[in-house]
């Protein structure tokens, strides 16, 4: 099982404080990936992980223009080359908060046979969002 675990740091550059909060949270969040996934799959998990982090905060559009976030265009390509079985995230604000994103991300890995998972909902996200997409 190909497991990849996306993450972003929308946080301001140049605050040491701010940095070693920032990578706390990575740790941690990617920790909470690799436990969940474990918990979920019995077979064995590579795991591959892609970080964005901005120079500075985002905000708008530009937080969801993915031109920003050179990671998570490395992830879609690996999707499309059929490299990646699951995505994780701790949860769906680590995408986005714009629905629209997060339902055409979704639509995205429906097409490629991948599943999304969170560390909250687990594989329950899924039954969500395809309630969501039987709306639309």
């Amino acid at each position: 099982m190909r497991i990849a675990i996306y993450q972003f740091q929308n946080t301001p550059g140049g605050c040491p404080s701010c940095n070693q909060a920032g990578n706390q949270m990575i740790s941690i969040g990617r920790e909470s990936c690799i436990e969940k996934a474990q918990e979920l799959f019995d077979e064995k998990c590579e795991f591959i992980f892609y970080l964005d982090r901005s120079e500075s905060r985002l905000t708008g559009k530009d937080i969801h223009n993915v031109k920003n976030r050179p990671r998570f265009l490395s992830l879609l390509s690996d999707i499309e080359k059929g490299d990646i079985d699951v995505v994780m995230v701790t949860f769906m604000g680590e995408l986005t908060i714009e629905e629209e994103f997060i339902i055409e991300f979704y639509r995205y890995l429906k097409e490629h046979g991948v599943k999304l998972v969170t560390v909250r909902e687990g594989f329950k996200i899924m039954d969500m969002l395809d309630q969501v997409l039987a709306l639309c």
